[in-house]
């Protein structure tokens, strides 16, 4: 054997040469089928991320093959169905241990293959999903393994969807993956106006992102649920509603990255219940409904109030607002709102504003980085 070749047959090596080739799916193929002593990792690659379950159709046992075929696992169809021998999943199973992460799409055939197979995970090493709900996940089944870190929950924005769609989902993946690490909620519109999630704790859950089109008491529930897991980073889109922040309860006691989206009273609103002393870096975006300046000002003061000691960067996005007209001498009065209470960021080194106006803002006259004591860097761009 040709020494060069001998490189080869080190795992560490080959592992390093397969994992450069991830998006080179045709070679991994040729890898894998060439040598026997190279197949198992050229495999691992190729089928470590997988955007459909196309694939994996044509591995079924035959019998549960014929149930998605002429029935599309329908609920009649699968009850009472006897799941096959284990020896029947055989080839499945080869494949299904290698994905890490699934971009399901419908979730209908993950639970389908999870109800026949109740008493075992379909993707036993999955590390992060992305799936689209389209009806409750039934109880009894395993859905989500417990080497499970990330989630992402969407559906199509158009349906209106059954209310414990995201409840049973939640449910789910906080019994049975305990190290989740990230979940976010996404294109979803629910007619509900209650979240009967049982109390849940997440107890590894770090960071989280919302942007569903859900009611704003739905999600204040789903935010104080949240908020007692260690959350440290949260991106969140606010309904056209401030009545939900009317709490007793603290929100996220841990959050160290915040970004907002919705009005400027909306933002403050929400500030003023997140709880935590210790927020770095803060964005807020406006991009539709009112903008006024008594807001914009009241939104400052509360951001001082509560981040003068801990916030690191600080950005601002405010829209053009029916409620503004004069947007070019609007920019130059939020900034005069804002610049004056710079001074009190002890430790603030980015400022990036985007502001309502037509012409540029960078040679406002009250710019004196000098003056603010961290300030490394600052932004400026007109919308």
């Amino acid at each position: 054997m040709v020494s060069s070749f001998r490189a080869l047959y080190i795992s560490e090596i080959l592992s390093e040469i397969t994992s450069q080739l991830e998006d080179d799916r045709q070679s991994l193929s040729c890898l894998a089928r060439c040598c026997k002593a190279f197949s198992d990792q050229a495999l691992d690659v190729l089928w470590k991320r997988m955007s459909l379950f196309c694939p994996f159709i044509p591995l079924l046992p035959q019998k549960v093959l014929t149930l998605w075929v002429e029935y599309q696992f329908s609920a009649e169809s699968i009850a009472g169905f006897q799941c096959p021998p284990m020896h029947e999943w055989r080839t499945f199973d080869a494949y299904a241990r290698r994905v890490r992460i699934l971009y399901s799409g419908a979730s209908h055939f993950l639970a389908g293959v999870a109800t026949i197979r109740a008493d075992c995970n379909v993707f036993p090493f999955l590390r992060s999903i992305t799936m689209q709900l389209q009806e409750p996940i039934h109880p009894g089944i395993r859905l989500f393994p417990e080497t499970l870190q990330r989630l992402q929950i969407s559906g199509p924005a158009y349906i209106n969807c059954k209310d414990s769609c995201i409840q049973t989902a939640l449910a789910h993946a906080a019994r049975d993956a305990p190290f989740l690490k990230h979940l976010h909620v996404e294109d979803y519109s629910y007619n509900s106006d209650r979240l009967d999630t049982p109390p849940l704790h997440f107890k590894h859950l770090r960071s989280a992102e919302i942007s569903a089109f859900i009611s704003s008491n739905v999600l204040g529930s789903l935010c104080r649920v949240l908020s007692q897991s260690p959350v440290i980073e949260l991106k969140i889109e606010l309904p056209p509603t401030s009545c939900i922040w009317d709490t007793p309860q603290s929100l996220f006691p841990y959050l160290e990255k915040l970004e907002i989206g919705g009005t400027p009273a909306l933002a403050e609103a929400f500030i003023t219940n997140v709880s935590s002393p210790c927020v770095r870096s803060l964005t807020v975006k406006h991009s539709r409904g009112p903008a006024r300046l008594t807001d914009c000002s009241r939104l400052f003061s509360t951001i001082v109030k509560k981040y003068s000691s801990s916030l690191q960067s600080l950005s601002l996005t405010i829209s053009r607002s029916p409620v503004l007209h004069n947007h070019d001498g609007v920019a130059h009065d939020i900034m005069d709102a804002l610049f004056p209470l710079m001074p009190n960021f002890e430790h603030l080194e980015e400022l990036h504003l985007s502001l309502p106006s037509a012409t540029q803002v960078d040679d406002y006259p009250a710019v004196e980085v000098s003056g603010w004591p961290a300030l490394r860097r600052v932004e400026f761009m007109a919308t």
